[in-house]
C-alpha cells in the first residue's frame, strides 16, 4: 500500500490531539485556577494597592481563559423594497385613513 498524505497509518497520535506534556500541563494549571479562586480576589487586591491598572490587566487576562472572545459575524442580507404609487390616491383618501387609525 503506498504513503497517502494524510492518513494515519496506526502510527502516532491522530491529527489535531494534544500531545501527553501539553494535557498534563492543561490539567495541572486547570487544577491550579480551581483550588485558588477564593485567593484571585485577594491577590488581585494587593496588586491593585500599588497599581489599579495592572490589576484591572489581569482580571482582563485570566477572563479571556474563562469567556472566549466573540468572533466577529458578517451578516448578508437582501432587502426587498416596493414601490408604491401614490398619485392613485386623493389627499381626501389619505385624511381619512389617517382619522380612522386614530380613532382606535
Amino acid at each position: 500500500m503506498p504513503f497517502e498524505k494524510g492518513h494515519n497509518y496506526g502510527k502516532g497520535r491522530p491529527k489535531g490531539s494534544p500531545n501527553k506534556s501539553t494535557k498534563e500541563i492543561r490539567d495541572a494549571f486547570q487544577m491550579f485556577v480551581e483550588n485558588n479562586v477564593g485567593n484571585f480576589e485577594e491577590w488581585i487586591a494587593k496588586v491593585a494597592e500599588k497599581n489599579p491598572a495592572k490589576a484591572i490587566e489581569l482580571v482582563k487576562d485570566v477572563g479571556e481563559y474563562i469567556l472566549p472572545k466573540l468572533s466577529r459575524t458578517e451578516v448578508k442580507a437582501e432587502i426587498k423594497t416596493e414601490e408604491v404609487d401614490l398619485s392613485k390616491f386623493s389627499t381626501d383618501d389619505l385624511e381619512n385613513s389617517l382619522d380612522d387609525s386614530t380613532e382606535e
